[in-house]
């Protein structure tokens, strides 16, 4: 860009940051007013319309004089060639300037509409890891290991490949934070059937939750590990952070977290969504929910919360998924889960979310 132009921009967008505190009126462009109080961030929203609007008058102004030019020319080469060239470079201008905004609106309208108000630099705390906490794997039961030193992991990990502890997993120990500010919690997925289709390991065998050690991967602990995953058989985990709470989801048969239409087809509000509440064990979805209809289509979490759905299967009793909400709180991925028709071997049963279990997250 021309230094120029350059040195001309950024004179104007101080003008414009400064001029408020001399009470200069300005236009309300794209339904922004400067005053006073303008911050930074509507500043630069200001500036970036006014820069288009500015831009497409500037090009509008060439044009004409080239027009002019053109027109005057009375047949000289050099000054038809110079009016050419000016209405080039308009052209050019106001496809870039239209292709901004149009570049822009296609990715998120909402960056060609911005809302000022929500404009906040609100950092959220970032929750650290203390060295030394974690979820520690152990190859012999009671937290004991003989030939390779205890693996921990404090993320999700959907294989074991590059530590070697693939199915050798005998016990699990929580080490948590002093300070309480949370607790680990785990899913435990365990080797997947030889027969399967996907040959590889993932999140998606037989699964069990554990929120507290655990010595012996072949026995349960109440709700905790059940069914037992068993001894040499972990070949996935997701650990979360959880604290103490009482979290609740709304389930929908229909997408978005959004009430049936007739595209979907008519039917009640009482039988389009429920609300489900549980974090001491699994819940049984039709006691939680005896009207619900339908599939689960969607869920709308409403905060940070963890579900962990079991499906229900005599075949694979012990298949779940995990979900964690999302930035914009709602999940549209439960019905393309593993706990809705999965397959196993050659045939693939009628699989539905049986159960249910939430945890409230720290993130």
């Amino acid at each position: 860009m021309n230094k120029k132009v350059t040195t001309f921009l950024f004179s104007l967008f101080g003008i414009l940051y400064v001029s408020p505190a001399f009470a200069i009126d300005y236009p309300m462009i794209a339904g922004i007013t400067i005053d006073e109080s303008t911050s930074a961030a509507t500043l630069i929203v200001y500036f970036f319309n006014l820069a288009i609007a500015v831009g497409a008058f500037i090009a509008g102004i060439v044009l004409i004089i080239a027009g002019i030019d053109y027109v005057s020319s009375r047949g000289e080469p050099a000054k038809i060639e110079s009016a050419k060239s000016k209405i080039k470079n308009a052209f050019l201008g106001l496809i870039v300037l239209l292709s901004s905004f149009m570049i822009l609106n296609i990715i998120n309208p909402e960056l060609t509409n911005i809302k000022i108000n929500e404009l906040k630099n609100e950092e959220q705390p970032e929750i650290i890891i203390p060295e030394g906490t974690g979820v520690y794997l152990y190859d012999l039961p009671k937290y004991v290991s003989e030939a390779l030193k205890p693996l921990r992991v404090i993320g999700t990990k959907t294989n074991f490949n590059n530590e070697n502890f693939n199915n050798i997993t005998q016990s699990i120990k929580f080490v948590n934070p002093d300070n309480g500010e949370f607790k680990f919690g785990a899913v435990i997925f365990s080797k997947k059937e030889s027969g399967d289709a996907d040959s590889g390991y993932d999140l998606r065998g037989n699964c069990s939750y554990i929120l507290d050690s655990i010595p012996d991967l072949s026995a349960t602990k109440g709700q905790e590990n059940n069914p037992a995953i068993g001894n040499n058989k972990l070949s996935s985990i997701i650990v979360f952070k959880t604290k103490a709470g009482s979290p609740s989801i709304t389930i929908y048969n229909s997408p978005n977290c959004k009430k049936r239409t007739e595209e979907y087809g008519p039917q009640k509000d009482e039988e389009n969504k429920c609300t489900m509440s549980g974090s001491s064990g699994f819940t049984n979805i039709k006691d939680a929910c005896p009207e619900f209809k339908g599939d689960i289509v969607s869920i709308s979490t409403g905060g940070d919360v963890g579900v962990l759905f079991k499906a229900a299967s005599k075949e694979a009793p012990g298949r779940c998924h995990f979900f964690e909400s999302n930035n914009n709180g709602c999940i549209n991925t439960p019905k393309y889960s593993y706990t809705y028709n999965l397959s196993i071997g050659e045939y693939s049963p009628s699989v539905v979310p049986q159960s249910f279990i939430l945890f409230p997250l720290v993130k």
